[in-house]
């Protein structure tokens, strides 16, 4: 009897140590530098998506040339105005600039608005 509890509980043990992550984390991305959950723009992430499973549909042969071309082009366009549409770092001189987490423009030191 003695073996079969010890049987059970590490049986127990060891789904409980291999579910864990999965039942834990919430799967959202984390910045490694602040370890705070990355913050994901719903536009971007539809966008991305459905470029994913446009080419997967291709792949598969489910859409023709035509229709990949024409999905393509719209949605990469989307993704596109989505991306620049995040970047809200802007320098009262130089522009939009690329520094996304910057306070000082790179190009000329201009403290940058958000």
């Amino acid at each position: 009897m003695t073996p079969l509890i010890a049987g059970t509980l590490l049986a127990l043990a060891a789904l409980s140590f291999v579910l864990y992550p999965l039942l834990v984390t919430s799967g959202a991305p984390v910045d490694e530098a602040t370890s705070e959950p990355i913050a994901r723009d719903p536009a971007r992430s539809e966008a991305i998506d459905a470029l994913r499973e446009i080419e997967f549909d291709r792949a598969t042969g489910k859409l023709s040339d035509s229709d990949y071309d024409s999905l393509k082009s719209t949605y990469t366009q989307r993704a596109v105005d989505a991306m620049r549409a995040g970047d809200s770092v802007v320098c009262p001189r130089c522009g939009p600039r690329p520094e996304q987490v910057a306070m000082f423009c790179s190009r000329c030191g201009q403290r940058l608005a958000a």
